[in-house]
């Protein structure tokens, strides 16, 4: 027996079924758009943060700083190269090879930053000063991932304290 307002409107049992499912297919769009978006958001953020560390680590390290947009562009640079190179290197070595990668990531990343961020007289600051760059760069990131731990596993015990 049909409902009466889907009688009245000449819409059966079917539809009904079908305008579940499209709503259905709607929440899961729109949740896999939301997911995309914080993703994006996430990435971008952390291109900044590692933008900013990369000023930081040059006006340390070689005494000037690069403009925002060339840091920019050596985090995402970077990002990829030490993408491709982390791919190629666990396929070569397994599991074994994490110490090699370390320092394979660490001459890439001073090669990365010897060759895109240039001295304010516009010659290369040379690879011992990207490598000085990339060892403060390098120091920067594990001191802001313990801070991070603490504060994050923190606020995670704290919320733990409260539950009987």
């Amino acid at each position: 027996m049909e409902d009466r307002r889907t009688a009245h409107a000449g819409i059966g049992k079917d539809a009904k079924r079908c305008g579940r499912q499209t709503f259905f297919l709607l929440s899961r769009g729109t949740t896999m758009l939301t997911t995309l978006l914080v993703v994006l958001v996430i990435l971008v953020v952390c291109i900044l943060v590692g933008a900013f560390i990369v000023q930081l680590a040059t006006k340390m390290a070689a005494g000037f700083k690069p403009s925002l947009g060339n840091a920019v562009a050596t985090v995402i640079v970077g990002i990829i190269l030490g993408g491709i190179i982390n791919y190629v290197l666990q396929m070569v070595l397994g599991s074994t090879g994490s110490l090699i990668g370390l320092v394979v990531a660490f001459l890439v990343n001073a090669f990365i930053i010897n060759m895109m961020i240039k001295a304010p007289g516009g010659t290369q600051m040379g690879f011992g000063k990207a490598c000085l760059v990339s060892l403060v760069q390098y120091i920067i990131y594990i001191v802001l991932s313990i801070v991070l731990f603490f504060l994050v596993g923190g606020a995670i015990f704290s919320m733990l304290g409260t539950v009987h």
